[in-house]
């Protein structure tokens, strides 16, 4: 008689023991990874993003991507894929369209830098294309070192290896491995017209 009443303790026991040493499994195999483990540097990531830039009111530039990631740590540097900026004067027009595969926004946005069939069209119809490309934006000034080709509104095309520009390209010079087409040069020179280029 004493074994029946002992059997019903000793199998709910047991039954205890299966179930607690199987919840302990499957909370182990269900622990969520620590940051740390993943991730090097923690990150916000964006999708299908705009930023805007306004400085005293106005609209300085307008920056539309797919994707955006920046480290917690610095509020200025970004990478964005693929790169469509629009840059405005200060009177709120567009005054250049700059594409490109990548970006990153320095520190402190004063500095960005583009690359992967960067095109850019300033609001007088100059067009630059180029592989990499850097902007400054303490001198105001851009600088490539790879191969840039830029067609006038005239139809000139310049070429050539490493660029110097002030940021609207209304200056700019090559380092090396200069050539160009000026169609109609002859004609621009023979009717003393003050634009040849």
């Amino acid at each position: 008689m004493k074994l029946f009443h002992v059997l019903p303790v000793l199998l709910v026991f047991m039954l205890l023991v299966v179930l607690l040493s199987g919840a302990g499994c499957a909370r182990k195999k269900e622990e969520l990874p620590v940051a740390a483990d993943t991730v090097g540097v923690p990150v916000q990531e964006f999708s299908g993003t705009t930023l805007h830039f306004f400085n005293k009111g106005f609209i300085q530039w307008k920056l539309d991507a797919d994707y955006m990631s920046k480290p917690l740590s610095d509020t200025g540097s970004i990478t964005v894929i693929p790169v469509r900026l629009t840059l405005y004067d200060s009177t709120g027009v567009v005054r250049s369209r700059v594409l490109a595969d990548s970006g990153i926004i320095g520190k402190g946005m004063n500095q960005y830098n583009v690359w992967g069939n960067v095109y850019i069209r300033t609001r007088d119809s100059m067009v630059v294309q180029t592989e990499r490309l850097k902007w400054f934006k303490e001198r105001r000034k851009v600088e490539s070192d790879t191969f840039v080709q830029i067609e006038t509104k005239k139809g000139d095309v310049l070429r050539g290896k490493g660029l110097d520009a002030v940021e609207d390209f209304s200056k700019f010079s090559f380092k090396s491995d200069v050539t160009g087409k000026f169609p109609d040069f002859e004609k621009r020179v023979e009717t003393d017209d003050e634009a040849v280029f």
